[in-house]
């Protein structure tokens, strides 16, 4: 027994001699700051504040019936130096000009300046930021979204970035901005258009890429493969011939999503139209959107939507509806 409390005495004593050597150690290397010495932190950049202008936006959320691409927001303003704030939505595709002033856009990490005869375009999925780096600067912008607008822009080949352009159509903002005002059937008709023919405008004074065949293929692939269940990028790649990985790198890579992103925004968009203009049954629909049970589209549409798809389908028409 003397051993043991022996062996457990010098055990004890090499570990307090260890700690008091740590301790003495920490007290080395521990940096010396002077008492008074105060350390900045980062301020946070402010945000714009619109001093003047004219500005609209449709109800965030809502899609008007029968329109693939809808005018989500339009603005002629002028604004302090500061960081415009984060869209609310990663799916709107957003185009700015400056008017006087200048400003800035943060892409894929690089922050590039425009000014006067640039055009800055933000697409869906990419991380982006904006900046108005003078004072009073006078700037416009519009916005799109809708359940196609997505396909619509990447099928056109566009991509985020600032390029040159000339100058910017202010006239033509401010007839968007009248017509976000307009919440009848034509008015949302007649500012859908407007946005298609601003983007093709845009489009002709852009040197972009086409988008490559196989993209487009791809495209198709999902377009008329919405009712399978079971389309999914390892099928699409193998009856295009084409590796899996490859196939999926290449197809991100131009469109900024995935191909599986993709399918599920193709069938969610098939979904809301057959729920809001059709009535067909909600088990009917269902299969036609690739889904064999019922139970699970009602979970994945209420998951993508906030809503039920009796909900969804009522917020489309009134008249009197099947279920199931």
């Amino acid at each position: 027994m003397g051993q043991v409390f022996a062996k457990f005495k010098v055990v004890t004593t090499f570990v307090q001699t260890v700690a008091q050597c740590a301790s003495s150690f920490i007290d080395i290397i521990q940096p010396i700051v002077p008492v008074n010495e105060t350390r900045q932190l980062p301020q946070p950049q402010p945000s714009v504040i619109r001093i003047s202008g004219v500005g609209a936006e449709r109800a965030r959320g809502e899609w008007p019936d029968l329109l693939p691409l809808v005018l989500r927001s339009a603005s002629h303003s002028i604004v302090s130096k500061g960081r415009f704030d984060q869209t609310w939505s990663k799916r709107l595709t957003m185009i700015k000009w400056v008017i006087s002033g200048e400003a800035a856009m943060r892409v894929n990490g690089r922050r590039i300046p425009f000014g006067p005869g640039d055009v800055a375009i933000h697409v869906p999925t990419m991380q982006h930021a904006f900046w108005a780096t003078e004072p009073h600067t006078e700037i416009c912008w519009l916005s799109i979204d809708g359940p196609l607008a997505e396909q619509f822009v990447h099928l056109l080949g566009v991509r985020g970035g600032v390029y040159p352009y000339g100058p910017p159509p202010v006239e033509r903002i401010d007839e968007m901005v009248r017509s976000l005002g307009d919440q009848s059937i034509a008015g949302q008709r007649h500012s859908s258009l407007l946005a298609i023919q601003m983007l093709y405008d845009v489009i002709a004074h852009l040197p972009l890429p086409q988008t490559p065949s196989i993209v487009r293929q791809v495209l198709h692939q999902i377009e008329e493969g919405v009712a399978d269940p079971d389309l999914s990028a390892k099928g699409i790649a193998a009856r295009l011939n084409y590796n899996r990985g490859a196939l999926s790198r290449l197809f991100h890579q131009q469109t900024g999503t995935t191909i599986i992103e993709c399918i599920t925004q193709s069938r969610l968009a098939e979904a809301e139209m057959l729920l809001k203009q059709t009535d067909e049954r909600i088990g009917d629909i269902a299969r036609k959107c690739g889904f064999r049970d019922i139970s699970y589209f009602t979970r994945w549409v209420k998951k993508h939507t906030g809503r039920l798809p009796k909900r969804l389908r009522d917020t489309g028409s009134a008249n009197p509806r099947h279920e199931m």
